[in-house]
């Protein structure tokens, strides 16, 4: 059985807990279900966010705050027409992100050579691995250029140290072209020199049959850049969707205003109409 106390407590609480007092907030009360039900009717795509859109729809019934179903469809128009705009965002940038796939991007590039070159680029031709190894193959070649070594001394500890790049090739050199040990090798200067001269001729073979490939890796990125803005029919189709959205939404807050302002002159009148009655 409650106690004394406890009946008081039950009682305070209950007075916090009227709902609104006022007629304007009572009427908006009665909105809330309508307001709701209206909005609830707007379906989700897949893959779209529903927080996402709860919450620019609580954001646009705050601002707004339709008080009868006149407001609430018109306010309806300008969440409608926000989430088109999200929507239109939405697709234009997976359609950037698609032009910019490696697989699109390569045909992009094979265009971009194709009064040049007959070869037709894959996406292994321009990937991120393709160019690390002519990088380093640049660097092989600059590295053999500028060590002198044709008229060194050489020794094995002298490659690793002034050429580090070259030494890590040597052994396969040895183990192709010579049938000496690598003990016995190593100690031969003349042949240090002659296996360096091999991977230097290599390297330039290397560097000329992948030359395209450097340049077309550097066009890809160039492209993204381009590819940032829709190019040629997307342009026009995504222009003309955004001035026909921001249309739809300068036109349903215009609507929404001159509904409140027709109104309010209508109320006016009524209340000036019983006052001189």
């Amino acid at each position: 059985m409650a106690t004394e106390a406890q009946i008081k407590a039950n009682q305070e609480n209950a007075k916090k807990s009227t709902g609104p007092a006022t007629y304007e907030g009572k009427q908006r009360s009665r909105m809330n279900a309508m307001i709701h039900g209206i909005f609830s009717k707007i379906p989700l795509l897949p893959g779209e966010n529903q927080e996402q859109f709860k919450l620019l729809e609580d954001e646009i019934i705050k601002a707004y705050q339709p008080t009868d179903a006149m407001e609430c469809h018109i306010v309806q128009r300008i969440y409608l027409a926000c989430i088109r705009q999200i929507r239109l965002r939405e697709a234009e940038a997976a359609k950037l992100e698609i032009s910019m796939m490696p697989e699109v991007m390569c045909k992009s590039v094979t265009q971009l050579f194709e009064h040049n070159s007959d070869k037709k680029f894959t996406a292994e031709d321009i990937s991120e691995l393709t160019e690390a190894h002519y990088m380093f193959a640049q660097a092989l070649e600059k590295e053999i250029k500028e060590s002198g070594y044709a008229s060194l001394a050489l020794t094995i500890e002298m490659i690793k140290e002034k050429m580090p790049l070259t030494s890590r090739h040597m052994k396969d050199i040895h183990e192709e072209e010579y049938k000496l040990s690598w003990e016995e090798f190593i100690q031969k200067p003349g042949m240090l020199r002659a296996a360096i001269s091999m991977i230097a001729q290599r390297v330039k073979i290397q560097l000329a049959s992948t030359k395209n490939n450097h340049i077309a890796y550097t066009l890809k990125h160039k492209l993204k850049i381009v590819h940032r803005i829709p190019q040629g029919d997307d342009m026009a189709l995504f222009t003309k969707y955004q001035v026909q959205l921001d249309t739809d939404l300068y036109r349903a807050m215009k609507a929404l205003q001159e509904y409140r302002n027709n109104k309010s002159k209508l109320i006016e009148g009524e209340v000036i109409g019983e006052m001189i009655a």
